[in-house]
Protein backbone atom coordinates (compact mmCIF):
# COMPACT_ATOMS: atom_id res chain seq x y z
CA UNK A 1 0.00 0.00 0.00
CA UNK A 2 1.33 3.36 -0.76
CA UNK A 3 1.98 6.06 1.86
CA UNK A 4 0.03 8.79 2.59
CA UNK A 5 2.12 12.44 2.58
CA UNK A 6 0.32 14.32 5.66
CA UNK A 7 -0.69 18.32 5.10
CA UNK A 8 1.66 18.51 7.76
CA UNK A 9 4.61 16.94 5.74
CA UNK A 10 3.76 18.48 2.93
CA UNK A 11 3.61 21.70 4.21
CA UNK A 12 7.22 21.32 6.20
CA UNK A 13 8.94 20.00 2.95
CA UNK A 14 7.67 23.27 1.04
CA UNK A 15 8.50 25.85 3.52
CA UNK A 16 11.96 23.83 3.38
CA UNK A 17 12.49 24.17 -0.11
CA UNK A 18 11.23 28.09 -0.38
CA UNK A 19 13.99 28.92 2.34
CA UNK A 20 16.93 27.18 1.17
CA UNK A 21 15.76 28.52 -2.33
CA UNK A 22 16.02 32.46 -0.30
CA UNK A 23 19.30 31.53 1.31
CA UNK A 24 21.20 30.82 -2.08
CA UNK A 25 19.76 32.98 -3.99
CA UNK A 26 18.93 35.75 -1.76
CA UNK A 27 22.30 37.10 -0.66
CA UNK A 28 23.68 36.68 -4.18
CA UNK A 29 21.33 38.86 -6.10
CA UNK A 30 21.47 41.96 -3.50
CA UNK A 31 25.08 42.02 -3.36
CA UNK A 32 25.17 42.20 -7.62
CA UNK A 33 22.77 45.42 -7.33
CA UNK A 34 24.61 47.05 -4.13
CA UNK A 35 27.83 46.86 -6.07
CA UNK A 36 26.55 48.09 -9.14
CA UNK A 37 26.77 51.47 -10.68
CA UNK A 38 24.17 52.87 -12.08
CA UNK A 39 24.55 56.13 -13.04
CA UNK A 40 28.42 56.06 -14.38
CA UNK A 41 29.18 59.85 -14.49
CA UNK A 42 31.67 59.07 -17.66
CA UNK A 43 28.17 58.31 -19.70
CA UNK A 44 26.37 61.59 -18.95
CA UNK A 45 26.66 65.15 -20.33
CA UNK A 46 27.40 67.94 -18.10
CA UNK A 47 23.97 68.80 -17.54
CA UNK A 48 23.42 65.45 -16.17
CA UNK A 49 26.00 65.13 -13.88
CA UNK A 50 25.59 69.27 -12.08
CA UNK A 51 22.04 68.09 -11.30
CA UNK A 52 23.27 64.92 -9.36
CA UNK A 53 26.08 66.70 -7.82
CA UNK A 54 23.56 69.80 -6.56
CA UNK A 55 21.35 67.02 -5.15
CA UNK A 56 24.13 64.96 -3.92
CA UNK A 57 23.38 61.90 -5.51
CA UNK A 58 24.94 58.77 -4.31
CA UNK A 59 24.93 55.36 -5.67
CA UNK A 60 25.00 53.92 -1.90
CA UNK A 61 22.30 56.00 0.77
CA UNK A 62 23.83 56.64 4.05
CA UNK A 63 20.36 55.51 5.24
CA UNK A 64 19.11 52.39 4.65
CA UNK A 65 15.59 53.45 4.75
CA UNK A 66 16.17 56.09 2.23
CA UNK A 67 16.79 54.49 -0.46
CA UNK A 68 16.19 55.27 -4.47
CA UNK A 69 13.84 52.05 -4.19
CA UNK A 70 11.50 53.58 -1.76
CA UNK A 71 11.62 57.27 -3.57
CA UNK A 72 8.34 57.98 -5.31
CA UNK A 73 10.39 59.37 -7.93
CA UNK A 74 11.89 55.88 -8.60
CA UNK A 75 11.17 53.37 -11.12
CA UNK A 76 12.41 49.97 -11.05
CA UNK A 77 13.82 48.13 -13.84
CA UNK A 78 14.64 44.47 -14.41
CA UNK A 79 18.22 45.02 -14.84
CA UNK A 80 19.06 46.04 -11.55
CA UNK A 81 19.34 49.79 -11.74
CA UNK A 82 16.10 52.04 -12.02
CA UNK A 83 15.10 55.42 -13.75
CA UNK A 84 14.51 58.89 -11.58
CA UNK A 85 12.17 61.26 -12.60
CA UNK A 86 13.73 63.88 -11.16
CA UNK A 87 17.33 63.26 -12.91
CA UNK A 88 15.54 61.24 -16.34
CA UNK A 89 18.27 58.57 -16.13
CA UNK A 90 19.34 56.01 -14.36
CA UNK A 91 19.61 55.68 -10.39
CA UNK A 92 20.83 52.92 -8.56
CA UNK A 93 17.79 51.10 -6.27
CA UNK A 94 20.47 51.77 -2.87
CA UNK A 95 21.34 55.05 -4.03
CA UNK A 96 19.92 58.51 -2.12
CA UNK A 97 19.62 62.16 -3.31
CA UNK A 98 18.51 65.03 -1.70
CA UNK A 99 15.10 64.90 -4.17
CA UNK A 100 14.10 61.98 -1.69
CA UNK A 101 10.84 61.59 -1.08
CA UNK A 102 8.81 59.02 0.29
CA UNK A 103 6.56 56.56 -2.29
CA UNK A 104 3.20 57.06 -0.79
Amino acid sequence: MAKLISRRGLLQSGLTTALASAVLVGPARGAAAAGQVCADPAKMDSGQKSLRESLNYAEESPDPSKTCNACSFFESAGDGCGTCHIFSGPANPHGHCDAWGAKG
